[in-house]
């Protein structure tokens, strides 16, 4: 969420294969969050998240039952995206709290979550398990919008605007189940990026995705 009010500023990209400069991270984090309500681009959420086990086998019931003393809970309300900008208005909820609803929710969404910086940006990398997987998506958020950004070769394709790829659809309808056609999709048609937000640079840099 961003720092400056109830608003996210955020780019989203798919990611073909992890790079190695992830690796860097030394504290990934486990994240188990239950959508309790999406439609039209509105969504609560209720996460908890805390460093990732050493075994990610297991339900959501399972996994969050592995989070340490360290976990945190929040709950989420979240308005429509609009260029690249979002309402989210994130408050703290007790981790016990958070924990025993996700462990009790239809609609769950888990994945591993690394952070590096990587030039002028921080870069966040979602891998997602269950029945997203073997989904990977790379965001950047800023304080405003995200604007003439530097972008690696291991992004794939942008999807800052496809709500497939917001978590509350992958919720409700999970990645896995229409992967190949979306890889299909995208061996035909080629990348798409954003165009209405400034100057994309592309660079050759911190590892590469095959197109």
């Amino acid at each position: 969420m961003s720092d400056t009010g109830d608003f996210e500023f955020e780019r989203k990209f798919v990611v073909r294969d992890m790079p190695a400069v992830v690796d860097s991270d030394p504290s990934p984090v486990l994240i188990a969050q239950a959508y309790l309500f999406a439609a039209d681009g509105y969504a609560v959420r209720v996460r908890v998240q805390g460093p990732a086990p050493a075994e990610l086998r297991g339900t959501p019931a399972e996994l969050v039952s592995a989070l340490d003393d360290e976990a945190i809970g929040t709950m989420t309300a979240k308005g429509p995206a609009v260029g690249g900008t979002r309402y989210e208005a994130e408050r703290e909820l007790d981790p016990l709290v958070a924990g025993a609803i996700v462990a009790r929710a239809e609609h769950v969404v888990l994945k591993i979550r690394s952070s590096v910086w990587l030039g002028e940006d921080g870069w966040i990398f979602d891998r997602f398990l269950a029945g997203n997987a073997p989904l990977i998506l790379a965001e950047v958020e800023r304080n405003q919008p995200v604007v003439d950004l530097t972008i690696p070769s291991f992004c794939a394709t942008e999807v800052s605007e496809d709500d497939r790829f917001r978590n509350e659809y992958l919720a409700r309808d999970p990645f896995g189940a229409w992967a190949e056609d979306f890889r299909r999709d995208l061996d035909r048609v080629g990348p798409r990026f954003v165009e209405t937000l400034g100057e994309n640079r592309f660079v050759d840099t911190w590892g590469s995705a095959a197109l």
